[in-house]
């Protein structure tokens, strides 16, 4: 998927909005079809973070270590969370109080750790090494807040994805 790091900001702009208007979409007297289509809109909406921290982590440094497996930990249970709550409640949603509200706090803390992870990447690759989180917070707020980050953010991702190729080259012209 590496596509998703070459894409044009307004390409992915376009995904995004198709992904919140699909999660927004009711059918009138059919449930099913509506929270059908309302997965699939959530799916498509939350694609970005996803596969851009999966495909970011494979560009970070050497000396950049950072938890991946967490990511794809919190991603499940985020995604797994919102799908459940759909299916369950017919695609109309829940509210959780008392003691079942706590397992919901970590869904809430995991969904923002998703939306972090990809901005924290993006500033470690741009730094050349580990950054601190009020180095990439304003990028956090830029991915919070598609569609419209994807303005700014996208643009960076392809500089990086293009210093890359260009380092590869250097790198293996020096060896020819």
């Amino acid at each position: 998927m590496k596509s998703i790091l070459i894409l044009k900001h307004w390409q992915i702009f376009l995904v995004l909005v198709v992904g919140a208007i699909m999660y927004n979409f009711n059918i009138e007297g059919d449930q099913s079809s509506t929270m059908i289509i309302r997965i699939i809109g959530a799916v498509i909406y939350s694609l970005w973070p996803i596969l851009a921290g999966n495909e970011l982590n494979q560009l970070l440094p050497k000396k950049v270590t950072v938890n991946f497996n967490f990511f794809l930990i919190n991603i499940l249970i985020s995604l797994g969370t919102f799908i459940s709550i759909l299916v369950l409640s017919n695609g109309e949603g829940m509210t959780f109080t008392g003691i079942y509200a706590i397992p919901m706090l970590y869904v809430f803390f995991a969904i923002l750790y998703c939306l972090a992870f990809p901005a924290k990447l993006l500033n470690c690759i741009e730094a050349g090494k580990e950054v601190s989180v009020g180095q990439y917070l304003g990028d956090f707020f830029l991915v919070l807040f598609l569609p419209i980050g994807i303005w700014f953010l996208q643009p960076r991702i392809n500089k990086v994805v293009e210093n890359q190729k260009l380092a590869r080259l250097e790198a293996e012209n020096s060896n020819a």
